[in-house]
């Protein structure tokens, strides 16, 4: 690794760097995906994980009602997903998994081209049992963790809010996005609404933005802009290098939200 790598790698990673230097960042699109984020339940205990799994603890999930009101609006309006990817926290942990696919089998039978993914930690019997009945028409996208205590080296510096870097005190077009519109999941769906990525939801899940969008015909480029400003100020994978690290680790904005979030969660309308 340059010098000049090790140098970014500090600054994008350290929440108490002042160093400071011209940022450029080019404008993502996003690809034509969707994540339902299912439950925030999991079985592992990751550090800087992206849904916050450890860092905000919640039992909360998506309804069936939710999941089946997702395919009505999408079959009514003839929205043809390339994939669809179901996620979490742990997404098998969902207490009505097997219902959930039912639902969405009736949009695979709709648009039968549409990729359906589990992504999932493969970690422990209770999880691999759920796999092991999951229907051949649906992929698997196995991580295959074995033990709660993974994490080191594994997760990005998503807790590293990039408004908290000297780096970017001069920034303001979040709304620009990041290479995950691209490269990940897309747009993303949670029990409070449609955001422009997963890791977008968590950010309002934790903050109470409520931002959530409720409808599908109502998602557009210029509403999902909106949230993009909002959102991908706090989430470390705006920035430009955002390495692989060691242990947990949090700028100022996120310490001060997790520790308001464990006293009392934000009350937030749902999709």
């Amino acid at each position: 690794m340059s010098k000049l790598s090790n140098l970014k790698r500090k600054i994008y990673t350290n929440p108490d760097s002042n160093n400071y230097a011209f940022v450029y960042h080019r404008r993502f699109n996003r690809n034509n995906s969707v994540a339902l984020d299912l439950t925030m339940q999991c079985n592992a205990s990751c550090f800087n994980c992206e849904a916050s799994c450890r860092q905000a603890p919640s039992n909360e999930k998506m309804t069936l009602e939710q999941i089946k009101k997702f395919v009505d609006e999408a079959i009514k309006l003839k929205y043809r997903w390339d994939a669809i990817k179901l996620r979490g926290g742990e997404p098998t942990l969902h207490p009505e998994f097997s219902d959930i696919l039912k639902i969405i089998k009736k949009y695979k039978d709709f648009h039968p081209d549409c990729k359906i993914t589990i992504v999932t930690n493969g970690m422990g019997k209770k999880v691999n049992e759920i796999l092991s009945k999951v229907p051949d028409w649906v992929c698997e996208q196995n991580s295959s963790k074995k033990t709660g205590q993974y994490d080191y080296g594994t997760f990005k510096s998503y807790n590293i809010a990039p408004k908290d870097l000297f780096w970017y005190k001069f920034y303001r077009d979040y709304s620009k996005g990041c290479n995950r519109l691209v490269r990940c999941h897309g747009l993303a769906l949670s029990r409070y609404g449609y955001y422009p990525c997963t890791h977008g939801a968590n950010v309002d899940r934790v903050f109470g933005f409520d931002i959530g969008i409720k409808k599908l015909s109502d998602v557009n480029e210029k509403a999902l802009r909106k949230q993009m400003q909002t959102l991908c100020k706090y989430c470390g994978h705006f920035k430009l290098t955002n390495d692989y690290i060691d242990g947990e680790k949090m700028s100022k904005s996120w310490q001060k939200i997790y520790k308001k979030y464990k006293q009392k969660k934000p009350d937030m309308s749902l999709y």
